[in-house]
């Protein structure tokens, strides 16, 4: 499986969505935004809501979206009946993009997968 390339500064883009509180609407450019976030977590070691709430807090206002979004693309997973969050996955790949319709169209004007580039 080959990891995604962004094809912008995911460092920069970071910065910029933590300076503006503006969280992309395109579920591609969140990716980066995540990516970036997951690492702020340990393999490891399972972690109780507040603890995730404290972590994602640091960046965004709203860290229960942040939160949501994680488990949505699968980076955490969440037990239900003891709270506690892990991480599950650390990286997007061209598999991903594939596999998850609106992610693939959204990731269309960016040319990430093969099928996408013109010639």
């Amino acid at each position: 499986m080959s990891r995604v390339i962004f094809p912008f500064d995911t460092k920069k883009f970071f910065e910029k969505f933590v300076k503006h509180h503006n969280f992309p609407k395109n579920d591609f450019e969140k990716q980066a935004i995540l990516l970036y976030l997951i690492e702020k977590f340990k393999d490891s070691r399972k972690y109780l809501e507040q603890e995730v709430n404290e972590i994602l807090k640091k960046y965004f206002e709203d860290y229960t979206l942040l939160r949501r979004e994680l488990i949505n693309f699968g980076y955490m997973q969440r037990d239900s009946t003891s709270g506690e969050y892990w991480v599950v996955k650390r990286e997007l790949t061209l598999d991903d993009v594939r596999n998850n319709a609106l992610l693939r169209r959204h990731a269309q004007s960016f040319n990430v997968l093969d099928e996408d580039k013109k010639a």
